[in-house]
């Protein structure tokens, strides 16, 4: 640990950006050295305190091992002018190209350039401010030229090195640096005043690789010196400041919440080594009156200490906040801010009749459609150990400016740490249950509804063997459920999400595309007993192509082998990729179980608001359109699917439920260096294409993750998703985010859901989904870009499993595809069979007669009409129309070694009142979208939305909603390029930028209103 007070200057004037001597005295507050870059390997191992470059990202790369020891032995960094350690110069003097690999080795991940001109700054309106925490600022002048404002950055740091539960998908990991803005550049934007950069911030290492050290960073390039020298005050405070230790001193309440009857206390966790000035205030928040001061000196100790303060009980309910100014003897003061409630009955009784209820495809709140506008949230600072270190005052001051931007919805929950929640199994700490109460009180304060997530993953085994199926994991989790709902019951803006992204099997392996056994003897059990109660011994033995001395007896049925999970081509070993399917079918029902028995138990307790599941994009892993039955609503998690964002979407809508776009953002993908593949704009469109295309899906609205980004995990991925980074700052997603805000705030009142659902219903295959993922996943994608992109149809999705109930649901279809048929449950077959004959249409393509173990049964299609047997396709085939015209498709990427082929030709049968449309090649699997595309049309006996060149795909997607006083229209482009779209019935020719999405409010004899990527074009000049 370094404990000098030497201040070391890196100024070369050969570099770029290089400050003059007189320059840096003005600007530098004590005694200072310089050296140039071929001194500064051999000045840091002369141990200063503190090391100062304004030479922004350009560092002598000769010197680097030197810069990291130094770091690692705690010293201090003071960089000014741009993002730091991006540009390495070698010995020669050349400057290498702009890399992140230094940062990421430092933990500040990766950076962007900051685009103000993108982010529509208003002229004239860019100025600094100081942050509320930099107390030593708010007295200062910060000039900033509004011609000349320089260049700004950011970058995402990485504020931890480890996890804290390591074996746990979702675990935070230890304060190991904090950080802490100090300035921001603020701006009016049309969305409003935003905070766009943080051109100032430090971060204090308290443990970990670098424990000790203060860093602090400027990542701002300023036009001219004398920018600098405009800045000289702040930049000295700023420089006195970096020369300090880093500190930890946190004010906070002993419990987040209090009964009226009891004394609120506070807990001060002071630092080792400093003596510390404190002033604390606590007032309440809606008056400012003050309750309690307190004033004094902390002594230095050798070790981390605490002070306990304790108040009177408090003269009425609602919020109190806690400020506190404090500073090392001597030093800069900085200010933070935390609270507490006193439990407010009359809060909790105002969400009466507030509670949202399951529509078909929307929720309600009384008579009125609820069209979700969400984020997820749980603390800017502390993320997922809010619940640990509750701050109810920057819950209250983050809720407002969520309330303000439109968000009405808030998703929180836990996603680790269920033994501290839960020391004893089901039973929670009361210091758990007090910063619950706060949250829910904050959000009730906003009238913002909230979604509480109870597990992640898998739920707790709470000492258990099984999640899923041990009793004794069953009922602590029964117990915690019932605790919590009985305890909310009244709050009707809380409802309940069971668990986020299930994944059944072995904990280690989640989000496998299929679920891998954990080969526990629940699970055996289980497994046993779900195959005992469809099948024989002798039925299981054919089914899985076993022989009697393979399969003896039920004690001798063993759970399929992760090698049987093997669909490649070229794996030539015989494996049990039958019993495969049975397994995956075995974990949606015993998911299913596990639901209902969730779901009743909330009931139970009193608990009478929604309650769903948060699913990704599970695919067979725990489809949503098998667990329906069990929720109020499912959900989609749209991630990765970014080629196929509308499918994505529409494959967990089931007819009856409203599907919630319950989890989406951008995820980080690299490029081969390492440097993050999209630009923060880029993500930022892509954002706005998902939002868009969620409402496109029938969605019941969308909650966007993460609010903040989440700086606490060791993923560098879950570091940079979220719409505030860590700084404080504005992502330009942000400012997407509150443009679909208020298109939902101005479709208030004017959305309507239809009659029915949609008229074309879209079979998803499970039983080839679940032998062989691909034969699931293609076709109906296909099936939907050709239907939703060439004919402006969105399809209702259901699963294979449902069709035996089309007789008895409440909505019939029009149309039924089922595509690429390889296999097939009979009774699914046959209730096809018996819709047509009751007066339907159905196309269906592939091979039919084969069920869910490849073992032929009787389609019952007339002789003509059957077929020898299937064979493997060829690479190119044609499909022959009864008119004598012929499409040739394609089978590529070794289909040809696992799709079979009924016949060459489209057939139509007449069965009973209905016709049932038959091509014998499974063409939703073939490469060509325009056959499809035409077969489909004539089928439906639709129009393409507009002629184009043979061959042409069409890039856009366009959806029109009725509402109840004109359309909602809304568009999404793919195209690199913009795109022209010619609506006739609205009279209007829109442009849609490149990838960019939007929408039109259009009501016959007004303006129309346009929201996102879209602008009018003139007709003269189109």
């Amino acid at each position: 640990m370094i404990r000098s007070d030497r201040v070391l200057v890196f100024a070369d004037p050969a570099y770029p950006r290089a400050c003059s001597r007189a320059l840096l005295h003005e600007l530098l507050p004590n005694p200072f050295e310089i050296c140039d870059a071929a001194q500064l390997a051999q000045a840091l191992e002369s141990a200063p305190r503190l090391l100062v470059s304004f030479h922004g990202p350009y560092f002598p790369k000769a010197a680097w091992n030197a810069l990291l020891r130094f770091l690692e032995r705690g010293g201090n960094l003071a960089i000014f002018g741009g993002m730091p350690f991006a540009r390495p110069v070698t010995a020669s003097g050349e400057v290498e190209p702009e890399q992140d690999v230094y940062a990421r080795q430092l933990c500040l991940g990766p950076f962007f350039p900051v685009d103000l001109a993108v982010s529509g700054v208003l002229p004239g309106t860019l100025r600094l401010v100081a942050a509320s925490e930099a107390r030593f600022l708010h007295d200062c002048a910060l000039p900033l030229s509004a011609e000349r404002p320089g260049r700004f950055w950011a970058c995402y740091p990485r504020l931890t090195q480890t996890s804290d539960y390591p074996e746990e998908i979702g675990s935070a990991g230890p304060f190991d640096t904090l950080l802490l803005p100090l300035l921001f550049a603020v701006a009016k934007t049309p969305s409003g005043e935003e905070r766009l950069a943080t051109p100032a911030f430090v971060l204090d290492q308290l443990r970990g690789r670098f424990q000790g050290g203060r860093w602090l960073l400027s990542l701002w390039e300023p036009d001219t010196a004398e920018d600098w020298l405009a800045l000289a005050e702040p930049v000295r405070r700023l420089l006195a400041l970096a020369l300090e230790d880093p500190l930890c001193c946190a004010v906070r309440p002993v419990l987040a919440c209090y009964r009226p009857e009891e004394a609120p206390a506070l807990v001060v966790t002071l630092p080792e080594r400093l003596d510390l000035e404190l002033h604390i205030t606590v007032t309440q928040a809606d008056d400012g009156e003050v309750l309690r001061r307190w004033d004094f000196e902390a002594l230095a100790s050798p070790v981390h200490s605490e002070r306990y303060l304790q108040m009177e009980p408090a003269p009425r309910a609602g919020l109190y906040r806690v400020r506190t100014e404090y500073r090392p003897k001597g030093g800069q003061w900085l200010s933070q801010e935390t609270g507490f409630w006193i439990w407010d009955e009359a809060l909790i009784a105002a969400t009466r009749g507030k509670r949202l209820v399951a529509g078909r495809d929307y929720f309600y709140q009384g008579e009125r459609l609820f069209l979700v506008c969400g984020t997820t949230y749980m603390d800017s600072r502390v993320q997922r150990k809010y619940w640990r270190l509750p701050n109810p005052a920057r819950w209250e001051r983050e809720m407002a400016e969520m309330k303000a931007a439109g968000i009405n919805l808030l998703r929180t929950g836990l996603w680790t740490a269920w033994r501290e929640v839960l020391p004893v199994a089901g039973v929670p700490t009361d210091s758990f249950l007090r910063a619950l109460d706060a949250f829910v009180l904050t959000a009730c304060r906003h009238e913002l509804q909230v979604i509480f997530t109870f597990f992640a993953f898998f739920p707790p085994l709470f000492d258990g063997l099984n999640p899923w199926l041990d009793p004794r994991s069953l009922e602590a989790q029964e117990r915690f459920l019932s605790l919590l709902a009985r305890r909310y019951a009244q709050v009707e803006l809380l409802s309940w999400d069971l668990i986020n992204e299930p994944s059944f099997g072995d904990p280690a392996r989640a989000f496998a595309q299929r679920p891998l056994p954990n080969y526990d003897r629940y699970e055996q059990q289980a497994f046993g007993q779900w195959l005992r109660e469809r099948y024989t011994l002798e039925q299981l033995q054919l089914r899985w192509r076993e022989t009697p001395a393979e399969l003896p007896s039920w004690e001798q049925l063993r759970l399929p082998r992760e090698a049987d999970y093997s669909t490649s081509v070229r794996d030539a070993a015989a494996r049990a990729m039958l019993k495969v399917a049975d397994y995956t079918r075995f974990s949606q029902e015993a998911f299913v179980a596990w639901a209902r028995r969730m779901y009743r138990a909330i009931r139970a307790a009193g608990s009478q608001t929604v309650i769903g599941v948060g699913q990704d994009e599970a695919g067979a892993r725990i489809a949503p359109q098998f667990y329906a039955s069990a929720v109020d609503y499912t959900t989609t998690h749209p991630w990765w699917n970014v080629d196929d964002l509308l499918w994505d979407m529409l494959l967990d809508k089931t007819p009856e439920r409203p599907n919630l776009i319950q989890e989406t953002g951008v995820m980080l993908v690299r490029d081969l260096d390492g440097r993050p593949w999209r630009t923060e704009q880029a993500n930022a469109w892509l954002l706005e294409r998902k939002l868009m295309m969620g409402l496109m899906a029938n969605g019941a609205g969308l909650i966007q993750w993460l609010w903040h980004t989440n700086a606490y995990m060791t993923s560098e991925n879950e570091n940079s998703i979220g719409l505030v980074r860590t700084d404080g700052s504005a992502k330009p997603e942000l400012l997407v985010m509150r443009e679909f805000c208020h298109l939902v705030q101005t479709l208030e009142g004017q959305l309507q859901e239809a009659p029915e659902p949609p008229a074309v219903w879209l079979v998803i295959p499970y039983s080839q989904w679940f032998a062989r993922p691909d034969l699931g996943a293609l076709p109906t994608r296909q099936a939907v870009r050709a239907l939703a992109y060439e004919l402006g149809v969105i399809p209702q999705l259901i699963g294979e499993q449902r069709l035996p109930e089309l007789t008895t649901m409440r909505y019939r279809p029009q149309v039924i595809i089922v595509p690429s048929l390889q296999l097939c449950e009979p009774a699914a077959w046959f209730a096809v069979l018996e819709y047509v004959q009751r007066g339907g249409t159905a196309l269906v393509s592939g091979v039919v007669g084969r069920d869910l173990h490849n073992l032929p049964f009787d389609p019952q299609l007339n002789s003509e009409a059957g077929q020898s047997g299937p064979l493997p396709v060829a690479p190119y085939e044609e499909l022959r129309l009864e008119d004598g015209s012929r499409y040739q498709l394609s089978f590529t990427q070794e289909k040809t070694g696992y799709v079979r082929k009924a016949h060459n030709e489209l057939r139509e049968l007449r069965l009973g009142a209905g016709r049932l449309l038959w091509a014998g090649l499974p063409l939703e699997l073939a490469g060509e979208l325009e056959p499809l595309a035409h077969l489909y049309q004539r089928v439906l006996g639709k129009t393409p939305l507009e002629p184009r060149p043979e061959g042409r795909r069409r890039p856009w997607l366009l959806v029109r909603r009725p509402l109840k006083e004109g359309m909602l229209l809304l568009v999404a482009s793919e195209a690199g390029a913009e795109q022209r779209l010619s609506l006739e019935e609205e009279g209007l020719t829109l442009a849609v930028a490149p990838q960019r999405a939007g929408a039109v409010l259009w009501r016959p004899g007004e303006p129309p209103r346009l929201f996102g990527g879209l602008r009018l074009v003139d007709a003269a000049s189109h």
